[in-house]
């Protein structure tokens, strides 16, 4: 069951913005990031690219070639040709950033071929973050998640906005 928060209304906004740039969700760990991202995902797109730097190490080379977006969708193809790259409907996400943060220098890319909609995830604290931050500088838009809060909460205990406020 999934539980409803605050960051379903930013993606519904991110995705509702024509010129919407990647996103870099980040937070701690076990907050939910990739939960709530799969589910928006299944929401608003036909076909979803999720690529788990962790539990899919093969992909680590899929910036063999550069880092241009057309390079990278022909090597992630080349690895797995079932995966569907279907321009306007299809979301890539690239889970598990901190491990392969080399991947955040396509969002420049990813930016201006603009044929898909592409997320990252990661649990970044500290340095690492330092690191993934300078990359793609006005190419790319960030979202702090944190784990849940009292009104999140609420909401999954069934409660609605208008109970909350009275």
């Amino acid at each position: 069951m999934y539980l409803k928060r605050k960051i379903d209304t930013f993606l519904a906004e991110w995705k509702a913005d024509s010129n919407r740039k990647p996103l870099i969700v980040r937070g701690s760990r076990q907050i939910g990031k990739t939960e709530s991202v799969l589910h928006f995902a299944k929401d608003n797109y036909e076909s979803i690219i999720e690529i788990n730097f962790v539990r899919d190490v093969k992909y680590k080379g899929i910036i063999s070639n550069g880092y241009e977006a057309s390079d990278i969708i022909k090597n992630i193809s080349l690895i797995d040709p079932t995966k569907k790259f279907i321009p306007g409907k299809t979301l890539i996400f690239f889970d598990e950033i901190t491990e392969f943060r080399e991947i955040t220098t396509s969002l420049k890319f990813f930016c201006i071929d603009k044929r898909f909609d592409v997320i990252c995830s990661g649990s970044m604290l500290g340095v690492n973050y330092k690191e993934i931050e300078s990359n793609s500088v006005g190419y790319k838009k960030d979202y702090d998640m944190y784990s849940m809060d009292f009104e999140e909460f609420l909401w999954a205990k069934g409660y609605e906005n208008a109970v909350m406020a009275g």
